[in-house]
């Protein structure tokens, strides 16, 4: 495992962090089994804003995220999905919040985005450029950081389903390299400040006794709910 944490930021924005890390504490970290010690994909639930922020700030890999095209688009794009989508439809807050906390928070997210390096996600066949990046960047010895919760009616600490996008990326990283990457699982509880860490599993190994991209999902989110009531609750 990389021992720099994130060492592909920019100067200025591993300063910022060090700022923001005063105002937010540093989860607990439990691995279930040997930390990888090479570049792989790792999965995790959201949590809202606070999994991506907690990763980013305190999880020791260097790595980049994957996070909704719409987030790293233009303002105008990134306004209509923070006002109509993040804020209104997943946090369940009110038209008129939604508004002032889109209209306030679109610059700031942008320059957090950006600093970030997130690599930018899509529903449709423009996955195959964010797939390129990412296997582009496993190369490069960056680790790969996806979170396949469906959000659509909201975040839930009982996960309901799991999309297969990094399933694709470790099936193309694999046809484009032939070398075998591990998938690391992992849950974050934002109330009990915690990150569970599974044990790493192998594209090839899991390739073998799961029969679909619906399987591979469904072993996952399984996986990932058994983490919370086993190591959380």
């Amino acid at each position: 495992m990389n021992k720099k944490m994130k060492n592909n930021r920019k100067p200025f924005f591993r300063f910022v962090k060090k700022i923001v890390r005063i105002f937010k504490r540093k989860p607990k970290i439990e691995y279930l089994g040997e930390k990888p010690q090479k570049p792989c994909i790792y999965i995790s639930n959201h949590s809202a804003a606070s999994g991506p922020a907690t990763y980013e700030l305190y999880f020791p890999v260097n790595m980049r995220m994957w996070g909704t095209f719409e987030m790293c688009s233009g303002n105008k794009l990134r306004w209509k999905y923070l006002n109509h989508i993040y804020f209104h439809k997943k946090k369940k807050f009110s038209k008129t919040l939604s508004f002032l906390l889109a209209t306030i928070l679109t610059p700031i997210m942008a320059l957090f985005y950006k600093g970030m390096q997130i690599i930018a996600s899509f529903p449709d066949n423009r996955l195959s450029k964010t797939i390129k990046i990412s296997i582009e960047e496993l190369e490069r010895g960056t680790s790969i950081l996806i979170y396949p919760e469906n959000s659509s009616d909201g975040y839930h600490e009982i996960l309901k389903e799991y999309f297969a996008g990094f399933w694709l990326l470790a099936k193309k990283y694999y046809e484009k390299t032939g070398k075998d990457i591990e998938i690391v699982n992992m849950y974050y509880h934002s109330k009990s400040n915690k990150v569970i860490v599974s044990v790493p599993r192998s594209y090839l190994s899991l390739k073998e006794i799961l029969i679909n991209k619906q399987d591979v999902a469904n072993f996952f989110l399984k996986d990932a709910n058994n983490m919370f009531f086993k190591n959380i609750k």
